[in-house]
């Protein structure tokens, strides 16, 4: 077993990454419940006391993978809030925001999902990536933008969680799931822009009419 002190020559940002690398593997192999602290030092090669420098406790560490997301979602609103105010910025943002999206975030995801007690414990102090969406939607919708609009928009973004949940039980692996939700992101960006332009403000058109199947279809 690697000393504290030994650990610490690789650096505490090293350190403190490969313990978040190594906390979301197990917790979602194992669950985060039936993952012990004993299970973490004993796969990282660390002691507890090595452990808990970095970490108070294993809410801590899923704290700290939800709070990384938050910094993309920061990222996001500064660039979005540089761009000119063109009708294809509600899909270049889903784009980059759906290409921010790594194996690594789905499985996050996958750990909020079979936590939901725990996330909305964290979700209460300000740690959930969603609730925080809202400064984004502010940016990309007009003052006029009905509340389905609104709701449409922030599909658009979400659909990375919306795949995971719907690849359940099948044998798709991470690549796919992301390749869906481009393709999903997409399709809802151009089925909001289509209404936006030829419906005005009261949408009232079928999202899916005048949208070429294929471009809808291709990835974001």
């Amino acid at each position: 077993m690697t000393s504290a002190k030994g650990s610490d020559r690789r650096s505490g940002a090293e350190t403190r990454a490969e313990i978040l690398r190594v906390a979301l593997r197990l917790f979602t192999e194992k669950g985060y419940e039936a993952t012990s602290t004993r299970d973490l030092t004993e796969a990282l090669g660390l002691t507890k006391s090595s452990l808990y420098y970095h970490f108070r406790n294993k809410e801590e560490i899923v704290s700290s993978l939800l709070t990384a997301r938050h910094r993309d979602l920061d990222d996001l609103v500064e660039w979005i809030a540089a761009q000119p105010r063109t009708p294809d910025l509600p899909r270049r943002a889903a784009r980059r925001w759906l290409d921010s999206t790594t194996p690594e975030h789905l499985q996050a995801m996958r750990l909020a999902h079979a936590n939901q007690p725990l996330v909305r414990r964290l979700a209460a102090d300000g740690k959930d990536v969603r609730t925080g969406f809202d400064r984004v939607i502010d940016l990309l919708a007009g003052e006029d933008a009905s509340p389905q609009d609104r709701i449409l928009l922030r599909m658009s973004f979400d659909t990375a969680g919306a795949a995971l949940l719907a690849a359940l039980g099948t044998d798709a692996d991470p690549a796919d799931i992301l390749t869906a939700a481009r393709r999903a992101g997409r399709a809802l960006a151009l089925a909001l822009a289509y209404e936006g332009a030829h419906d005005g403000p009261s949408g009232s058109a079928d999202a899916g009419d005048g949208i070429d199947p294929g471009d809808a279809g291709g990835s974001v």
